[in-house]
């Protein structure tokens, strides 16, 4: 029944595509004609909109060959018109304005020649950290000198609203189950698997972050607390351009990094890449306090202590090629990836203890090993302009793997109450190996019905193999296979209705979901199918040209990580290990909000969510063994509130403010036999200073902070940072030095406190959060040409769940 359904359902979505019929023009067209002087035509110029409050682009588009260019579906307001091209003065008309009654301007652009040729082709102006727009909230790296020098990990961390755990697990105001993609194209990985990715991606590499709290039903309905995509640079200029880049980062030891980016435009092809390289060392300490409080062992303690030393390296690529096959079709390939490895050698110390802190005995670990990781995305995109109204088709296939390998070594000593070595001293060995393979095909119709109303409409078929292999010998055996298929057939279509100060957006997205997980060697298999329909609801009122208000509501899925789902155990030393839960099933959650923007200035987000079957990370203790595991699991129900304010100014021309602090409040059900209850308030804020200095330096003053946050069952500790930063440009401003110190008081590092039905634990981490950059960017190429600027790809939105 549920696969008729579906059959039918993306039959309806084929003939919404097919259906191509005639319209009339939507409301909100800037049209027009670029010429120079002699009356000539000016080929590939960038016409945009720029906000009047703020200069910032609001829309914008490249010319064609006849100089005409069509900027189409823009709202109501005011806008300044700006035209440029290399080798002529910027053309900025004065306000127009856009109204029910005039949609549709027309307008002539004349251009003057320029005596010098200009540097850059980007729209000048300063911009903020963090902008927000219609449907997100764009993060800017390069407006931060402090940001622009960190990885996008670092950078992360700082976000408004994002968290990350000592265990590299995102969540979003208070909520796990963020989305990474990186130029709208999924990570297919998450946690420890996508910490080293991030790692690995410098901010003066990323264009921007936009952080998508309540997608429509154009994206993936997978995850719950919405979308984090990190768009990487493209040199945007004409001709042959590009930049390359390098730097230092100071703490106990050094790390390099570099890269370059190049773009090269050759009248209908435009071919453009990138690549990056970091190579690093850090050092990370851990003390853990167990205090049982099982009768039999009350106010007994486990005392733990180690010292983990690391060192890896990534590499980091992308390359890509549109052909304009006509002013209205292109065709792009692009392939992007990464691999690296990461090499550690740990030391541990554990000691059982009585209530009095008399040692019995102890126990000593040396473990080193190594984790590889390689990942791959080939994409194939056409997009169609169908004509002038804004009917557009949008087709997509994608292919991606992503490999990982890793190998450990565990040995342990035990020692009596007065340090004599016991006959206990065990060695353990484990491989993991694992590979995912991914498919997905997409097909998007949008398509404007009059000024008012227009609709949007597409189908999505996903293929996904994992096939996990672990393999452990010495005080504990364990051989298995774990092979997990997923198929996923969506279909989608929203309704777009925009009157004079009011927009309504109402879509509706169905899913269905068959899975298969099997583990070769214990002969358990496990199947799932699951049909879901996601609805979401988009309203936005102009209260007046510089200030909105609005109201989202959508309704997501978060599915289990394949990483998770495999039925492993993952053990890090005889009394700590990690334990892999098959029998997960997906949660749903209910997301609503409410946003005000004040002229960019004073920006409000007020949030609410409900979760069903919660899957989140627990702790737990094995009373047998002693030993603490961590798992995931379908722990119950969750209510998150939050509420946020961000607030950007400028009290004099040589000094700029941006702060953002976020209030949450969480609750989670336990659906335990226990009926086990918790609840935290808490909150996350940042602000930063950002001043110009005579002799051409800027320089930044930021901080952060982070209270005690509710993540599962355990408590995360507080944490707060102040950071500095300083900016030169040199070489004719075509370069930049920047030195940035972080977290300068030391206190960037945290912990956490679990309490579990029989033990209590304290944990303290120690990272490399005081750490010295300096880097250097330099921007080159010539500008003979005047050819057609590079284009993003309109890729898949596939959002990734981990695999190893």
């Amino acid at each position: 029944m549920k696969t008729r359904f579906i059959h039918h359902l993306l039959l309806a979505g084929l003939l919404l595509i097919s259906g191509v019929i005639q319209s009339q023009p939507v409301s909100g067209v800037v049209k027009g004609r670029v010429i120079d002087t002699k009356n000539q035509p000016v080929a590939f110029a960038t016409a945009a909109l720029l906000t009047p409050q703020t200069t910032q682009i609001a829309k914008g588009v490249m010319c064609n060959e006849k100089g005409e260019f069509l900027i189409d579906k823009t709202e109501p307001g005011e806008y300044i018109l700006s035209v440029r091209m290399l080798g002529f003065n910027a053309n900025e008309s004065e306000h127009i304005e856009i109204t029910r009654s005039l949609n549709i301007i027309e307008k002539v652009i004349i251009l003057t020649e320029t005596v010098q040729q200009l540097q850059e082709t980007v729209i000048a102006g300063k911009y903020d950290f963090v902008e927000q727009a219609v449907d997100k909230t764009i993060i800017n790296p390069n407006a931060s000198i402090i940001s622009s020098s960190e990885s996008i990990y670092e950078i992360l961390k700082k976000t408004p609203g994002v968290l990350i755990d000592d265990n590299d697990n995102i969540s979003l105001k208070g909520m796990q189950g963020v989305q990474v993609m990186i130029d709208n194209k999924p990570t297919y990985v998450s946690g420890k698997d996508l910490a080293p990715l991030l790692k690995g991606m410098l901010g003066k590499n990323v264009k921007n972050i936009e952080i998508i709290e309540n997608p429509s039903a154009r994206y993936d309905a997978e995850g719950i607390s919405g979308i984090i995509n990190i768009n990487t640079k493209h040199n945007q200029a004409p001709g042959f351009n590009g930049s390359f880049n390098s730097g230092l980062t100071i703490t106990r030891s050094l790390s390099e990094n570099a890269g370059i980016i190049l773009n090269a435009n050759f009248g209908k092809i435009n071919a453009y890449g990138n690549y990056s390289f970091s190579n690093w060392e850090r050092w990370h300490s851990l003390d853990v306090k167990r205090r049982f409080i099982a009768e039999d062992m009350s106010n007994s303690y486990l005392l733990m202590d180690s010292e983990d030393l690391s060192n890896g390296n990534s590499h980091n690529y992308k390359a890509g090629i549109d052909y304009l096959i006509s002013k209205t079709q292109v065709l792009s390939i692009m392939l992007r990836g990464g691999d690296g490895i990461r090499k550690y050698t740990d030391f541990g110390n554990s000691a059982f203890a009585d209530g009095n802190m008399t040692i019995d005995s102890t126990l000593t670990n040396i473990s080193d090993g190594d984790y590889h990781w390689n990942n791959k995305t080939f994409n194939v995109n056409y997009k169609w302009d169908i004509d002038s109204t804004g009917k557009t088709l949008i087709a997509d296939a994608d292919y991606a793997h992503f490999y990982t390998n890793s190998g450990s070594h565990l040995n342990s000593r035990y020692f009596d109450n007065s340090g004599e070595e016991m006959d206990r001293n065990s060695k353990l060995e484990n491989t993991q190996k694992g590979d995912i393979d991914i498919v997905s095909v997409k097909l998007d119709y949008t398509h404007p019905i009059n000024k008012i109303y227009s609709f949007e409409t597409g189908i999505k078929g996903s293929f996904v193999k994992t096939d996990s292999r672990a393999n452990m010998a010495g005080y504990y055996q364990q051989d298995d296979n774990f092979v997990f298929e997923e198929n996923i057939q969506a279909a989608y279509i929203n309704t777009t209705a925009q009157y004079a100060k009011t927009t309504v957006q109402i879509g509706l997205r169905v899913e269905n979901t068959i899975s298969t997980g099997k583990s070769l060697s214990l002969n358990q298999i496990d199947k799932k199918n699951y049909l879901n329909l996601f609805p979401s609801v988009f309203v936005q009122q102009t209260l007046e040209p510089k200030q909105t208000i609005g109201f989202r509501y959508s309704y997501r899925i978060g599915r289990p990580n394949y990483h998770d789902l495999n039925p492993f155990i993952w053990i890090n030393d005889p009394y700590t290990y990690n334990l892999g839960n098959p029998m997960l099933n997906p949660q749903f959650t209910h997301t609503l909000s409410v946003n005000h923007n004040y002229k960019s200035k004073l920006m409000t987000s007020v949030g609410y969510n409900y979760t069903r079957d919660l899957l989140t990370e627990v702790i737990y203790n094995n009373d047998s063994t002693k030993a603490i595991y961590q798992t995931r699991e379908n722990l119950g129900s969750s209510v998150d509130f939050n509420i946020s304010e961000t607030v950007q100014f400028q009290p004099a021309t040589w000094w700029r403010i941006s702060g953002t602090l976020t209030g949450m409040y969480k609750e989670v059900n336990s659906k335990h036999e226990t009926g086990d209850h918790y609840s935290q308030w808490s909150c996350i804020g940042n602000v930063s200073n950002n001043f110009t200095l005579p002799y051409k330096i800027s320089m930044e003053l930021s901080a952060n902070y982070m209270s005690k946050q509710l993540i599962g069952n355990f408590i995360l500790k507080s944490r707060q940072t102040i950071d500095l930063g300083l900016k030169r440009n040199v070489l004719h401003d075509k370069g930049s030095l920047r030195i940035s110190f972080s977290d300068i008081f030391n206190t960037g590092s945290t912990g956490a406190t679990i309490k579990t039905k029989n033990v209590y634990v304290d944990v303290d981490n120690q990272f490399e959060t005081q750490r010295l950059n300096i880097s250097f960017t330099y921007r080159f190429g010539k500008s003979e040409f005047k050819t057609r600027s590079n284009r993003s790809t309109a890729s898949s939105e596939e959002e990734g769940r981990s695999a190893k």
